[in-house]
């Protein structure tokens, strides 16, 4: 057993993902626990939840425990960069728990790429979404999207900001008969309400979507967004990962920050994705910051529900012994056990074990020699 095999899934991965981006060129960046509680009341849209623990700090300012990374990296960027930021981080964020009504700390671990951003760039931030999921585990899903492919059609159908906004939250639910609602009321043509339908079906393996993608192109627009979207396919597939992608156009975001490509990742057992990111241009012209910037994060707090590698208990051997043994005899069992890469403990047979969790139990009688208990 190896070391890295003894481990907790989000420790693990965390230490993989560390070396992974700084062999790419990632610098860690490292925030303060709290920020002005007004970044996050100017941002609202672009939180999952509104809801953010707020304080009065001794100096008087209103403060907030941050409920988002990627609002304060930015705020702290240089305005004009001279050269593109690279930056990971491993960071805990407070939200409302999707399981009941409290906060909960959550670990994420995740890459900005903010600056100039090209299309080596976009396929970069990509294929490391893909291999973060990899390192997390064996079988995963990186799906994919782009704003620009939906937002051009909605501009090609001519849709007012009112149906706009409805139609865009309907095709993230794939909700065909909200869009037909909307449809009906913009006074939309049968082919237009198909086109809008049709979104809802645009997912699956990437190649075979992006084909049922291109035929729905009405615009130059659309055509260059699958264009993108397809480069950063190859990229992936080059590298191994191309089985792993898939295109859901019907996955999209707030239009005043994201922009481009769109991320979001799943791992086998989990119900919930566990990566989340995109290309987010309007965050940063919103604080008045020249370029773009990409990025995602991985929530390592998810990684402590993975099923199986033995979670049902924290150690592989329990060493119990009697109170007139020598100790030197008790060391070198338990430091051959730790050799062997095992979770080791050595107890006295005086103390209770009922609440360790233990995969096997040996007692080291007075002569060092292991016997089953």
């Amino acid at each position: 057993m190896e070391q890295a095999d003894i481990l907790a899934p989000e420790e693990r991965v965390s230490l993989a993902l560390r070396k992974l981006y700084e062999q790419y060129g990632y610098q860690k960046y490292r925030m303060g626990q709290f920020e002005e509680y007004s970044l996050y009341l100017e941002h609202k849209s672009f939180l999952s939840s509104e809801n953010i623990i707020a304080f009065t700090d001794l100096d008087g300012r209103l403060m907030a425990l941050k409920p988002d990374v990627t609002l304060s990296i930015v705020r702290h960027a240089a305005r004009e960069p001279a050269a593109p930021e690279k930056l990971y981080y491993m960071e805990s964020v407070y939200r409302p728990s999707a399981e009941s009504h409290t906060f909960r700390e959550i670990s994420q671990m995740g890459l900005e790429y903010i600056g100039a951003i090209d299309g080596c760039a976009e396929a970069e931030v990509a294929v490391l979404a893909a291999e973060s999921l990899r390192q997390a585990g064996p079988s995963y899903l990186l799906e994919v999207s782009h704003m620009g492919f939906g937002v051009a059609l909605l501009d090609a159908l001519g849709l007012a900001d009112g149906p706009r906004s409805r139609t865009l939250t309907a095709l993230c639910q794939k909700n065909v008969s909200a869009l037909a609602a909307v449809a009906a009321e913009a006074g939309l043509s049968e082919a237009d309400r198909s086109a809008l339908v049709a979104m809802t079906s645009l997912y699956g393996p990437f190649q075979s979507a992006l084909e049922r993608a291109r035929q729905l192109c009405r615009s130059q627009a659309m055509a260059q967004a699958l264009d993108e979207l397809e480069q950063v396919y190859r990229a992936a597939e080059a590298v191994g990962h191309g089985e792993r992608f898939q295109l859901d156009l019907s996955l999209l975001g707030d239009t005043d920050y994201y922009n481009g490509i769109l991320f979001r990742g799943y791992l086998e057992g989990l119900p919930r994705p566990v990566l989340l990111g995109g290309r987010y241009d309007g965050i940063l012209r919103k604080l008045g910051k020249a370029g773009g910037g990409i990025g995602f994060a991985l929530h390592l707090s998810e990684l402590a529900r993975l099923p199986g590698r033995g979670q049902d208990r924290e150690l592989d051997l329990l060493l119990r012994y009697p109170p007139d043994i020598e100790p030197a005899l008790v060391v070198k069992a338990v430091s051959a056990a730790a050799a062997q890469g095992l979770r080791v403990r050595a107890l006295p047979d005086r103390e209770d074990a009922g609440q360790i969790r233990a995969g096997k139990t040996v007692r080291v009688n007075g002569k060092g020699v292991m016997e089953p208990c």
